[in-house]
């Protein structure tokens, strides 16, 4: 049994348990605090509004915004709208490089949310797609993402669908969980229940 589906096993059995919820959340709905922009001038992208993180950049410049604390394995749940035609967001698993993708990829020039984008790789710019995007994926409604991120490999769930499972060669041991504004698009995206469940090493 790989590591991935040790992480998976183990939360299947704390569920029949009736365990507490092992998550936290690391956005409160009421500030950005224990995040930090990589780009102080465009702090301002990144607001919160009605208890959601709201990332928007009128001057389509683009801007990540960074959690404090570093991460190595890991589940990370999260709910994103999308609130413009055209967007390009994602989430880095630990710090930059390998990326999974919410939205219209600049490069593909189609919707390739909840696929990894892992240019360092050394193969495709997307090494890790599917063709289940059009029908799981909610334009402007609330979408569930999952991430299970364990040693190199990055496993994706959206709306509860299994989606990708991929080995990122190039990807961070550890690092920083990122949210994306790509730039050269103007796009406004809403974020809510940010939760991590942090892997003990084995």
């Amino acid at each position: 049994m790989n590591k991935l589906s040790t992480i998976l096993l183990s939360a299947v059995i704390l569920a029949i348990a009736g365990c507490s919820d092992p998550f936290t959340e690391i956005f409160d709905g009421k500030s950005l605090e224990g995040w930090e922009c990589d780009k102080e001038e465009l702090t301002e992208h990144w607001k919160v509004e009605e208890g959601l993180m709201v990332a928007e950049n009128p001057d389509s410049l683009g801007s990540n915004l960074w959690t404090l604390k570093s991460y190595r394995d890991y589940e990370l749940e999260l709910e994103y709208l999308t609130l413009s035609d055209d967007y390009d967001t994602g989430v880095f698993p630990r710090g930059k490089g390998t990326q999974v993708q919410i939205g219209i990829s600049r490069s593909l020039d189609r919707d390739m949310t909840a696929c990894i984008y892992a240019p360092k790789d050394g193969g495709e710019s997307y090494p890790a797609q599917t063709d289940k995007v059009e029908e799981f994926h909610k334009l402007g409604e609330w979408n569930h993402l999952r991430i299970i991120v364990a040693g190199q490999e990055v496993q994706t769930f959206l709306n509860d669908e299994p989606f990708v499972d991929y080995e990122s060669p190039s990807m961070n041991e550890e690092g920083p969980v990122g949210l994306q504004l790509h730039g050269n698009v103007h796009m406004k995206v809403k974020f809510r229940n940010i939760r991590i469940r942090e892997i003990p090493a084995s």
